[in-house]
């Protein structure tokens, strides 16, 4: 149906209301303060042609979803491929929670485009394109900062587009943990052309590196920039304003340590559960395998693709848990399902390995050392590690002590479902198994005695969850 046809069928069903609207003000109605920020048109009169078009007119452009429901293009098609990973943000692309945006800039044979935002009180999604007189695949590197030279403080930012092809959606997620949204922000986008093209092809053979190379060369990332652009975000206030804090307080006992679930906050982008810990307890909460359940059986599960916890300062502890969002759902009955706890044992918070000898103190639950490669830079240990979710590789260590005692970071590691052992050829695969194999690097010199520091010891799986009430 074209569109003179479309506007022929709304000019005769007038006088009815049209189901596309009927679904449009049920969504409407069913966010509590919609009614603050969308204009009702109430008693146009149906008296002539003229009175027709002039609602159809006013509807249209006061009325935006009506105007997408009527017209019968999904002008959000785009943005709903682009976040179809993520259960929050394709129900708020389908709850029309976006804000169109449409900023563009060229220079230099590239265009950049912001074409969409997903914020809320805590956290801001950009969505933008790249294009540009090149067959190959356009990347970005992208900054955040206050808007108009003012500072901004308390958030990290990540993207995950590399390899987006030329005019798809890429998007660049900011998330606040103490401090709310503010009410704009400046995206910064250096562009510059990757070594692939359109096909997916490496343009420019790969330099031949050493697997000391790979560990121990610093890898600089120096592009031939192609252009800047600078895009100020102004976020419309009713959207920066949606969230609900959900004070719960329950405390409860698991696997023998004493937590509290203190709140839950729910944004639109997602829910986040606060726990408090007693100081009596023994371990140091790391890691939680859970999922959320409302009345209706619906299921809600923790973030697989960003922030999945977020700390404390002066504790190894994650305090908060972030997970699919419940603000859509409309969900009067929410209840917590633990499933696994991951715990750093207080007394077990450095593990000893003697490089030279391969003795070491008793290694987390999961956990094997598999080799200590002796290199001319440094070492290279390799542990096989059990998967506490199916299909997802983590990373088992904080970094090492040196001799003097002082905390040291992993400057790389990698992580691969299989390993051969360099020296005795020997391949190994772990995927039958539920494993993966990670491979850190210790710089030389080292004393024959490190400290390695996990990230959890001692892993409790719960057959019958345990269950705690959110509301």
């Amino acid at each position: 149906m074209n569109r003179n046809e479309e506007y022929k069928a709304l000019r005769e069903s007038l006088e009815q209301t049209p189901p596309q609207l009927i679904d449009t003000v049920d969504r409407a109605l069913k966010k509590k303060t919609a009614s603050q920020r969308r204009i009702r048109i109430f008693g146009v009169p149906v008296g002539s042609l003229a009175a027709c078009f002039l609602a159809f007119m006013l509807l249209v452009n006061l009325f935006p979803p009506f105007a997408r429901a009527c017209g019968g293009v999904p002008v959000l098609r785009d943005l709903a491929k682009a976040v179809a990973w993520s259960p929050s943000l394709s129900a708020a692309v389908e709850d029309e929670f976006v804000q169109p945006v449409g900023q563009e800039q060229s220079k230099n044979g590239v265009t950049a485009r912001v074409e969409y935002l997903i914020v809320d009180r805590k956290q801001v999604n950009i969505f933008y394109t790249l294009t540009g007189d090149t067959t190959r695949i356009l990347e970005a590197d992208a900054e955040i900062s206050g808007a108009y030279e003012r500072d901004l403080e308390g958030f990290s930012s990540s993207s995950a587009s590399y390899g987006t092809p030329n005019g798809e959606l890429r998007q660049v997620e900011v998330n606040f943990v103490e401090q709310d949204v503010p009410d704009a922000l400046t995206l910064t986008l250096r562009v510059y052309e990757s070594n692939w093209d359109a096909d997916g092809l490496n343009i420019e053979a790969p330099t031949e590196e050493t697997r000391e190379d790979t560990y121990f060369a610093p890898h600089a990332h120096n592009p031939n920039y192609l252009a800047e652009f600078t895009f100020e975000q102004s976020f419309d206030s009713w959207f920066t304003a949606q969230g609900e804090m959900v004070a719960v307080n329950q405390i409860f006992q698991i696997d023998g340590q004493t937590l509290t679930l203190k709140a839950a906050e729910i944004y639109p982008t997602h829910l986040r559960l606060d726990f408090g810990y007693a100081p009596t307890n023994t371990a140091w909460l790391t890691g939680l395998e859970f999922y959320v359940e409302n009345e209706k059986g619906e299921r809600f599960d923790p973030v697989t693709n960003g922030i999945s916890a977020s700390g404390e300062e002066n504790s190894p502890s994650m305090v908060t848990y972030w997970m699919d969002t419940t603000y859509f759902s409309d969900s009067k009955v929410l209840t917590l399902h633990i499933t696994q706890a991951r715990w750093l044992e207080k007394d077990r918070e450095t593990i000893g390995l003697n490089l030279e000898t391969g003795d070491h103190d008793p290694l987390p639950d999961g956990v094997k050392l598999v080799s200590i490669q002796h290199l001319e830079q440094g070492y290279l240990l390799t542990f096989q590690e059990k998967q506490y979710r199916e299909g997802w590789m983590y990373s088992m260590w904080n970094g090492y002590l040196d001799a003097t005692g002082t905390a040291e970071s992993f400057t790389s590691s990698g992580s691969s479902y299989s390993y051969q052992d360099p020296d005795t050829g020997e391949y190994l695969d772990g995927s039958e198994q539920g494993c993966f194999y990670e491979t850190v690097p210790l710089p030389a010199p080292q004393a024959a005695e490190v400290q390695l520091k996990p990230v959890f010891t001692h892993v409790a799986n719960f057959t019958t969850p345990v269950m705690v009430s959110i509301k």
